[in-house]
Parts: C-alpha cells; structure tokens; sequence
C-alpha cells in the first residue's frame, strides 16, 4: 500500500513539473513575443509651419518682395486705377500716412495694397517695419462680404477705393516738418484678381503729398 502510494506522489511530482515547465516556456515565448513586436507610438499631426498665411511672416514676405524689385520695374502710374500716398501729423504728433488705390478701369477684386517707405525712414520714424499694408486681409477674402468690401471697378460706386494706413512715432527730437523732407517717396505694391480670377500685380512709385488740416 505505501509502495502505491509513494509511485502516485512520484507521478504527481513529475506532472506538477512538467505542467510549471511548460508554463515557464510558454510565458518566456510571450515574453520574447513582446519584446520583439515593434513599439506603437500614438500619431500626431504636425501642421505645417506658418509662413506666408502668418501675420509676421506675410509682411515679411511682402516687403522682401517689394524690395527686390528693380527699380525699373516701378511705374509712375497705373493705366488699371489711381494710386496716392498722403502724409498728415496726427493731434499726438504720430506721422500718419495713407496708400490708397482709387477709379479702377477694370473689375479688381480681393485688392491689397502695400507701401514701403525708403530706408531712410529709420533716421526720423520709431518703428521696425517701414511696410503699410493691408495684407493681413488676404486670409479672410473667402467670405463673400469682406471679398466684396475689397472689390472696385468702374461700375462699382462702393466702395469708392482700398486704403492702408500706417502711423508713426517721430524720434523725440524731430519736427514732422523736417521728417517729412525723408518721406517723400513710396514703393507701392498693388494685387489683385480679376472676374477670371486670374492674378495681376503692378509696382508703382510715387510721392507722399501732405495732406494739410481741412
């Protein structure tokens, strides 16, 4: 009877080993399984830098532009509309400039207009940037009302023009009198599309009159 008894102990013994053994190995094999398998990392969508649609770097762009041009490739006028530059102090002693495109001769619409003052602007004007421009509006010309708002042609009555203004700090030891003998010319940036929505863009430098107090 014990001799039974101690043979069945010896069986279970073995099975017991054998089953943990086989647990051991198949845990190992998971194990190995996982280790090997490549790590999934959770996607994420990177979004282009912002160049040309950024505000900053938009006006960056668009002085770059303006800059680059030879000056041969400026005209005196325009035979597609009438373009000015007008400068006034303001009641704070601000320099107030304005560029504005007026009595268009073809249909222009989602119109910009931009104006670079000369470099030695920086002689008489607080400011990093010299650019007056209304560029920052391009993004927002898919709404039919503000593309509206930025479309002139000879039959359209209003809006009459499309203006950009800018204002200035004068260096506290300058008279607007004498600043404005260095402002007296622009570079003038015009774009626009036509009822093809075909792309046009004309350079055009002109003098800054001053508008005196009405």
């Amino acid at each position: 009877m014990n001799l039974f008894r101690s043979h069945k102990m010896k069986k279970l013994i073995i099975l017991s080993a054998t089953i943990l053994t086989m647990s051991i190995f198949t845990a190992c094999e998971k194990t190995e399984a996982l280790e090997s398998k490549p790590v999934s990392t959770p996607t994420t969508t990177v979004q282009a830098s912002p160049t040309k649609e950024n505000g900053d770097d938009t006006m960056k762009v668009e002085s770059a532009d303006i800059l680059k041009k030879n000056p041969s490739e400026f005209l005196p006028n325009s035979k597609n509309f009438q373009v000015g530059a007008e400068t006034y102090q303001s009641a704070e002693g601000r320099i107030e400039i304005d560029v504005r495109v007026s009595k268009a001769k073809t249909y222009m619409k989602n119109v910009i207009v931009s104006g670079l003052l000369p470099i030695n602007a920086y002689e008489v004007l607080y400011t990093p940037d010299l650019l007056i421009t209304n560029i920052l509006m391009k993004k927002s010309f898919s709404d039919k009302v503000v593309s509206k708002e930025y479309t002139i042609s000879p039959s359209i009555k209003s809006p009459g023009g499309i203006s950009a203004g800018g204002s200035f700090n004068l260096f506290p030891e300058e008279r607007f009198e004498d600043a404005i003998t260095k402002l007296n010319e622009i570079s003038i940036k015009v774009s626009w599309v036509d009822q093809k929505d075909k792309p046009h863009t004309e350079y055009i430098k002109t003098k800054i009159q001053i508008k005196r107090p009405e």
